[in-house]
């Protein structure tokens, strides 16, 4: 018990000890000085305007003239369109539906559709003759060399092989681009199909 007392009176001593010292005194700074009230500031402007009405320019009318060019002939003339309306924006009403069914224009038999323009071949290159020459023989020469590849190999091979397949595929390629009048492209085809040596 008496080591209980001890302890206690140590623990108390020891917490006293630190109250009895002598607080520092800390000089307070002076408050700083109040600036004079100003003017309040204004408010920020708005990031955008909210537009309410919307204002369409005036009618153009039409000449006669112009709504002539726009007719197609025997075609009636149409009256001339009401001016646009100035539209508020404003609650959305749900449209309302209507009692009838517009009118379906039908076709005039009178009128026949324009003739469709005459039917014109692809475009080729224009080549001066001895170019042109020079890529035809280029073409059969690769032409025959890849024939020559494909019949050396035996039967059952050139069934099999896919190379052949599509060596082949080249060179009806390039015989199509020649019919066209390609040369161009048909002696590139047959370059091609030398590539694929079975």
């Amino acid at each position: 018990m008496r080591f209980a007392e001890g302890l206690l009176i140590v623990a108390l001593s020891i917490g006293l000890a630190g109250c009895a010292r002598k607080p520092k005194t800390v000089n307070a700074a002076p408050p700083a000085p109040t600036p004079a009230p100003a003017s309040p500031a204004p408010p920020p402007e708005p990031l955008s305007i909210p537009q309410t009405n919307v204002t369409l320019p005036p009618p153009q009318p039409l000449s006669p003239e112009a709504i002539k060019t726009t007719q197609l002939p025997g075609e009636p003339a149409s009256p001339s369109t009401p001016p646009p309306k100035t539209i508020p924006i404003g609650p959305r009403r749900p449209p309302s539906r209507p009692t009838e069914a517009p009118p379906i224009p039908t076709p005039s038999p009178a009128t026949a559709p324009p003739a469709a323009p005459p039917d014109r071949g692809p475009l080729t290159e224009v080549l001066p003759a001895a170019e042109q020459k020079r890529l035809q023989d280029e073409t059969a020469q690769r032409s025959q060399e890849a024939r020559k590849l494909i019949e050396q190999l035996p039967a059952r091979r050139r069934q099999q092989d896919i190379r052949v397949k599509r060596i082949e595929t080249f060179l009806r390629q390039a015989a199509d681009a020649e019919r066209r009048g390609d040369v161009r492209q048909a002696s590139e085809l047959a370059g091609r199909a030398l590539v694929f040596k079975p």
